[in-house]
């Protein structure tokens, strides 16, 4: 038997074995391939151990041909239950034998050699550019933001989104908007401005230019502005592990969009992915349907009065408009809460000013020691600064703590 098994990965032309099994190249430079198959990215290097490829989101791991063998193979079914090491065995056989995938010994490659380091989310940035815009033009001399902000070849502003490894493996791009640039790994990474001696701040945003926003309009200090990429379990852990390391008491969530809504929406996406809340969250047509464990009888009883007291409310201000009361539609609005034997079920209608009682109400009785929220007066904190620009509101500014979600 022989104990070389997967050992002529540096005879196999890598590019060439991405096409023959179907992966799309979406791009070509002198340095790199991109590949595309089922959402994921893959990115083809030449390095001195030859052809190398890696994931976008794990740029620092330099794989083989025999890898992307395994990678396929593991989601195809074989034959009479065929162990995954036959099925790699036999098409990696199939591969050496095949002309068309096996370099020769003279041929050249088109690609440039690079160092196994190598990352092509570097090769994004223009190191010489200088912004003409005001408002990128401080922030890239503050000492936050240093190194956390860089700018392409046509002058828009690139935000480094960084994995659990601190790689770079995509950007946050402003272009007439800020969202996430082409093949960035947008499931497990995130953004964060420079991290000071002493930090006494952790605040999450939707994005970048939300912080920037936000710093310009309170000027904190020991602070680390955050940025998710995306709202889900990777991310979550990277954001709780920074907080861990730097033992800060609690993460202040200031979530916003082009509608007030939508920050509530995502404190709420937030909040099921905290490992230690058992909340788990259902977006229908019409309203929100949230389970969660009831935990201690003082937090649930805390909370479930403060829900019946805006449902009381809601009824109270139907009769201003109507003299009696229709019970169908006032439960429409109303946040209807049930036990079983799984927990405590909630139904919250997709109403912004309920949506708003409930992420503040289960906050207040239930994530208020590790959590705190704070959100703008205007759908979201760039509205929020450059209202505080005018004339009539100039020196006028109010301070931070008249901002925590409190009714």
């Amino acid at each position: 038997m022989s104990n070389t098994w997967l050992t002529d990965d540096h005879r196999i032309d890598l590019p060439a074995l991405f096409r023959y099994m179907g992966y799309d190249l979406v791009k070509e430079t002198e340095k790199y391939e991109l590949f595309l198959k089922r959402k994921k990215y893959y990115v083809v290097v030449y390095t001195e151990k030859g052809y190398r490829y890696y994931h976008v989101g794990r740029p620092q791991l330099k794989l083989g041909a025999s890898h992307l063998v395994r990678e396929h193979l593991s989601k195809v079914e074989g034959v009479d239950n065929e162990s995954i090491w036959g099925k790699v065995n036999g098409y990696y056989l199939e591969v050496l034998e095949n002309k068309e995938l096996i370099l020769g010994e003279n041929e050249s490659v088109s690609l440039e050699n690079v160092a196994m380091t190598y990352n092509h989310f570097d090769d994004y940035k223009n190191v010489s550019f200088k912004s003409s815009s005001a408002f990128y033009k401080d922030a890239c001399t503050s000492e936050k933001f240093k190194g956390a902000i860089h700018f392409s070849e046509k002058g828009n502003p690139l935000f480094p989104l960084r994995n659990f490894q601190n790689e770079v493996c995509g950007f946050f791009v402003d272009d007439n908007g800020v969202g996430p640039l082409g093949e960035s790994a947008i499931g497990n990474s995130l953004w964060y401005s420079n991290i000071p001696d002493s930090i006494d701040w952790l605040l999450i945003f939707k994005d970048p230019l939300e912080a920037l926003a936000f710093d310009k309009k309170f000027q904190l200090e020991n602070v680390v502005y955050l940025a998710l990429s995306e709202i889900n379990y990777q991310t979550t852990k990277i954001l709780f592990e920074i907080k861990r390391l730097t033992k800060v008491k609690k993460l202040v969530m200031t979530f916003s969009g082009t509608k007030k809504i939508e920050g509530y929406l995502r404190d709420l996406h937030f909040i099921s992915f905290i490992n230690d809340a058992n909340f788990q969250m259902s977006l229908g047509e019409k309203d929100i349907a949230i389970r969660f464990q009831m935990q201690d009888e003082k937090s649930f009883l805390g909370f479930f009065n403060k829900i019946k007291k805006f449902n009381q409310g809601l009824s109270s201000s139907y009769l201003k408009y109507n003299a009696v009361l229709d019970q169908n539609l006032i439960n429409q609005y109303s946040i209807l809460i049930s036990k079983d034997v799984d927990g405590i079920k909630v139904r919250v209608p997709l109403e912004v000013n309920a949506i708003k009682y409930f992420v503040w109400c289960y906050f207040k009785n239930y994530l208020s020691k590790s959590l705190d929220i704070l959100k703008p007066k205007y759908p979201n904190w760039y509205m929020e600064w450059e209202a505080t620009q005018s004339i009539q509101l100039k020196g006028k500014e109010e301070a931070l703590k008249t901002y925590r979600i409190a009714l």
